[in-house]
C-alpha cells in the first residue's frame, strides 16, 4: 500500500453539487407522477369491474318477464304464420271458456240493454 499513489480517485463532474436537487426533485415528481398515474389506472379497472358486475346481476334479477316476453313474441310468430290455429290455442287452456268470454270482452265491450222494456226476441231483429 506504500507503493499507492495518494492521489484523491474520487473525482465529482464540474457543477454536480449545485444541480444536485434539481435532479432529486425531479426524479422524485416524476416518481410521484407514476404512482398517481398507476392508482389512477387502478381504480378506473376497479370501477369497470364493479359496473360490470352490477350489470350482470341486474339482468339476471328479471329473467321471468324476458322468458315471457320471448314466448309471447313467439306464440304470435306460431299463431301468425298459420302453424296454430285459435282451437290449438285454445286447447292448452284448463278453461277455454273463460278465455272466449275475457276476448269477447275486450273487443266488444259488456252489453247494456239500454231499454229494458224490450223483450229478448225484439232484441235480436
Amino acid at each position: 500500500m506504500k507503493n499507492l499513489p495518494k492521489t484523491n480517485i474520487f473525482n465529482t463532474p464540474q457543477d454536480y453539487f449545485e444541480n444536485l436537487p434539481e435532479k432529486i426533485l425531479a426524479k422524485n415528481k416524476k416518481q410521484k407522477t407514476r404512482s398517481f398515474t398507476l392508482i389512477t389506472s387502478m381504480a378506473a379497472a376497479a370501477v369497470i369491474i364493479l359496473g360490470m358486475f352490477i350489470f350482470v346481476l341486474s339482468n339476471d334479477i328479471h329473467p321471468n318477464n324476458t322468458l315471457e316476453a320471448n314466448l309471447d313474441q313467439e306464440i304470435d310468430l306460431y299463431i301468425n304464420s298459420g302453424y296454430w290455429q285459435a282451437e290449438d290455442i285454445l286447447s292448452f287452456a284448463d278453461n277455454p271458456n273463460s278465455i272466449l268470454d275475457e276476448i269477447i270482452t275486450m273487443e266488444w265491450g259488456t252489453y247494456e240493454n239500454e231499454n229494458t222494456d224490450q223483450s229478448e226476441e225484439d232484441w235480436w231483429y
